[in-house]
C-alpha cells in the first residue's frame, strides 16, 4: 500500500510530538544538570578548597604510607586505588574505595604529612549528587535504564525533527529565518525550529555519547559480579613506581591500580603525549609486583582506532578536552535541548488548546 507525502510527513511529525513530549519533562532535567557538569571541576575545587591544596612541606610520604592511611580511612575491606596522584606541589592524593557500582568514598590525603584531609561518599558532594542525578536519576539500576530509553527516543525525535524542518535549514544557517518575537503566536515556534537546527548536531553527539556512557552505567548495576575487595597483601608501590615510570616515554603517572587477585600486576595509568580527547587515564603501565618487572605497557598514541573512539566517549559529551572557553560553548548549547522542550511543549499546548478555545468561541 502506498502512503501519499502529506500522510508520512504528518506521521512523522506526529512522531516528533509524541518522543518530544514524553522526553521533555526529562530533556530540562537531563539540559541542565549536564550544563553544569561541563564545569564539575571548577565547582567541586571551588566548594571544597582544602580538599584538594594543601602547602608543600618537605618530601612526600611513600605511596605504600599513604595506601596503608587510606585503607585506615575506610570501613570494611573495599578495592582502593590511588585515583589521582599529585601532578602540582600543592595538590592532595586522591583515592577512592570501591563498595559498589553506586557506593564509593573518596579520600584526601596530605602528601607531606599523610594526613586525611577529607573524606566523602560519591553521592555525598554537590557535583557527585549531580552526576548521580543526571545519569540515574538517582534510582540506581532502574533509573539508569530509563535514562537510556529516554536516550533513545531524544535521537528519534531530533532525526523526525530534522525531516519535519527540512525546508528550513538553509534558511536557518544563513539567517533568513528569524524569531519573530513581537508575533504572539509564532515566536515559539520560531524559536523551537531556530535553535533546533543550530543545535542538531551537537545534540545528536551529546545524545550518542550519552548513551554509550549509559550502556557502561547500566552494565555496571546489572548482571555483574560483586565488587572486587583489596588484596590482603599490598604490593610495594613505591618500588613498582620507579619501574613504570620508566616504561614508556614521556609517561606522567596519574593514578595506580593494586592487583584485584593473587597473581595481578599493579597498574599504572595516565598520560604519554596523547590528545587530550582521549582523556588522562588511558596510556598504563603494568607492573609484575613480585619481580618489578613490565609484563605489559600501553602508549595510546599507537592505540587502535576503535580503543580510541571508545576513549573519547567521555570528553566529547562533557567537553573535558579544551579550556574554558569551549567548556562555556558546551554549557551554552547544552541548554538548548531543554529550550526545544519547553518551547516544543508550548507549540502543542498552542496547537491544542488554542484550536479548543477558538472552536468554543471563547
Amino acid at each position: 500500500m502506498l502512503i501519499n507525502s502529506d500522510s508520512l510527513n504528518k506521521q512523522i511529525f506526529r512522531i516528533h510530538r509524541i518522543t518530544g513530549l514524553i522526553a521533555g519533562v526529562f530533556l530540562l532535567l537531563l539540559s541542565f544538570t549536564g550544563s553544569l557538569l561541563v564545569f564539575s571541576d571548577e565547582i567541586d575545587h571551588t566548594l571544597n578548597v582544602t580538599a584538594f591544596h594543601v602547602k608543600p612541606e618537605g618530601p612526600r610520604r611513600p605511596l605504600n604510607e599513604l595506601y596503608r592511611t587510606g585503607a585506615s580511612a575506610v570501613p570494611g575491606n573495599p578495592y582502593l586505588y590511588f585515583l589521582r596522584l599529585p601532578q602540582a606541589p600543592s595538590e592532595t592524593v586522591v583515592m577512592r574505595a570501591e563498595y559498589s557500582a553506586d557506593h564509593k568514598i573518596y579520600i584526601y590525603l596530605h602528601p607531606y604529612t599523610g594526613q586525611v584531609l577529607h573524606t566523602r561518599s560519591n553521592k555525598g558532594y554537590f557535583t557527585g549528587a549531580l552526576l548521580y542525578l543526571h545519569f540515574t536519576l538517582l534510582s540506581g539500576v532502574n533509573g539508569s535504564i530509563a535514562v537510556m530509553i529516554i536516550g533513545f527516543l531524544i535521537i528519534i525525535s531530533l532525526l523526525t525533527g530534522l525531516h519535519v524542518y527540512r525546508k528550513h535549514l538553509l534558511k536557518v544557517l544563513t539567517f533568513r529565518d528569524r524569531i519573530e518575537w513581537k508575533h504572539r503566536s509564532r515566536r515559539w515556534r520560531n524559536l523551537h525550529r531556530v535553535v533546533g537546527v543550530w543545535a542538531l548536531l551537537f545534540n545528536l553527539l551529546i545524545v550518542i555519547t550519552g548513551i554509550l556512557i549509559q550502556f557502561k552505567v547500566v552494565g555496571a548495576r546489572v548482571g555483574k559480579k560483586p565488587p572486587s575487595v583489596a588484596v590482603n597483601a599490598p604490593p610495594d608501590f613505591d618500588r613498582a613506581y620507579e619501574v613504570a615510570r620508566g616504561g614508556i616515554t614521556d609517561f606522567t603517572i596519574l593514578g595506580v591500580r593494586p592487583p584485584k587477585k593473587a597473581g595481578d600486576p599493579v597498574v599504572f595509568t595516565g598520560n604519554a603525549g596523547e590528545s587530550r580527547v582521549l582523556g588522562e587515564y588511558n596510556s598504563s603501565v603494568s607492573i609484575d609486583p613480585a619481580s618489578d618487572t613490565i609484563v605489559k605497557k600501553l602508549d595510546f598514541k599507537t592505540a587502535p582506532l576503535g580503543k580510541k573512539l571508545n576513549a573519547s566517549v567521555n570528553q566529547l559529551h562533557f567537553g573535558n578536552f579544551g579550556g574554558v572557553g569551549l567548556k562555556i560553548v558546551y554549557c551554552l548549547l547544552g541548554l538548548t535541548p531543554g529550550i526545544m522542550a519547553l518551547s516544543g511543549v508550548l507549540i502543542w499546548w498552542r496547537r491544542k488548546y488554542g484550536v479548543m478555545k477558538r472552536r468554543s468561541g471563547r
